[in-house]
């Protein structure tokens, strides 16, 4: 029987399609175009003699045939990874080097795990990116970052998850919208009534259109101002004069000092925010982060 050779980068390309769910995004992360890349896929297939991928008309599936190669390539390019690393770490006396991705939605919720990963681990070079969700998730599958510290994603078959406690959602109100409301929890309906600004997703489902369909469905056409990534930029304007509500993590106001906000609970409460901590099934493991993770969050 004639022996094969299987292609790495083939199989690099093929996992991405896989954990990306589509052609096109898995091109994106990739940084190449879709036709070289549904021909690499081609060639795989053509090579090894059996379908591993149902193409859908806005997605792409594993066949039986092609989740059995994805499992045990991601452990194979796993194992790759990492000797390359050791081996250049080995060879150069380098600091081992840990790239991670922080959502600007929970900063100051991970303030304290970074805190002690430097705390703990000086051997280790850690490089921090803080962005969007869903370009973290990109960041992922590019290779870029190592794990990501993010909201939890839509779609998890695909990541290797680590699901923490949600963080409680708090309505941060301008102080003249308020009058002479001397409450400390507001309702959504009465929320909805004010001018808000949305924390919303770069690309992808999210808190965004979750609220705006809970809204919608209490009978409320909300007036949107504007939708922010960030938290923290949309508590600045606020303070800086913005007349709006919004609806943000807790772990994101608590300890500020507002002058011209106040935060209200939500009644009744609502479930928005999910941390999570992830990584591709063929990245490395970083034990050292899922270590203090369950130390600081799980226990």
């Amino acid at each position: 029987m004639e022996s094969r050779v299987v292609d790495l980068k083939r199989l690099k390309y093929f996992c991405t399609v896989v954990e990306c769910g589509s052609i096109s995004r898995a091109a994106h992360a990739l940084h190449i175009s879709q036709p070289p890349l549904s021909k690499r896929l081609q060639e795989l297939e053509e090579e090894l003699g059996v379908a591993l991928l149902k193409r859908l008309p806005n997605k792409v599936e594993s066949t039986e045939a092609g989740w059995f190669l994805y499992r045990h390539a991601a452990d194979i390019l796993r194992k790759i990874g990492d000797l390359e690393s050791e081996t250049l770490r080995f060879a150069g006396g380098e600091k081992r080097k840990v790239n991670i991705g922080l959502t600007h939605l929970f900063q100051s919720h991970f303030n304290v795990l970074i805190e002690q990963l430097l705390k703990r681990h000086p051997d280790i070079e850690f490089r921090m990116t803080v962005s969007d969700s869903s370009h973290l998730e990109d960041l992922l599958h590019s290779g870029e970052i190592d794990v990501a510290l993010v909201q939890r994603p839509n779609r998890c078959d695909d990541y290797d998850v680590l699901a923490l406690p949600a963080v409680r959602s708090v309505a941060v109100i301008h102080e003249n919208l308020l009058h002479d409301f001397d409450g400390d929890s507001i309702t959504l309906n009465d929320i909805g009534h004010f001018p808000l600004i949305f924390l919303r997703r770069i690309e992808g489902q999210g808190t965004f259109e979750f609220l705006l369909d809970k809204l919608r469905k209490n009978g409320i056409h909300p007036n949107i101002l504007m939708s922010i990534t960030q938290p923290h930029f949309i508590i600045g304007l606020m303070e800086s004069g913005v007349e709006a509500a919004a609806l943000l993590p807790e772990s994101e106001v608590r300890g500020l000092e507002l002058k011209h906000c106040r935060v209200l609970r939500p009644s009744p409460e609502m479930l928005l925010f999910f941390p999570t901590v992830v990584r591709l099934t063929t990245h490395s493991e970083v034990p050292e982060i899922l270590a203090l993770v369950e130390e600081l969050y799980l226990q």
